[in-house]
């Protein structure tokens, strides 16, 4: 499975940086109860099929006191994926 190295910065919180799988990722979004009620696509995607691109940058509420920002790098492929 792909691995990504990751940050989310938001507002009143440490940044949190991390290399995980997509599906830990979510997981930690989902601890930190940030801001947003609807996730944007990537995160509703098969996790287990279906993979980010290989950098990008995701704002919620850009300039808004609620603002927050995931950036993700891919770093690894785990067993039986391509590289």
């Amino acid at each position: 499975m792909t691995h990504y190295a990751w940050t989310i910065k938001a507002g009143g919180q440490h940044d949190v940086q991390k290399v995980t799988t997509l599906p830990e990722l979510y997981d930690v979004l989902q601890m930190l109860k940030l801001p947003g009620i609807a996730p944007p696509a990537w995160l509703t995607m098969d996790p287990w099929r279906d993979e980010l691109p290989s950098d990008g940058c995701y704002v919620f509420n850009e300039g808004s006191s609620n603002e927050w920002s995931v950036v993700w790098t891919k770093v690894a492929y785990g067993p039986g994926d391509e590289g």
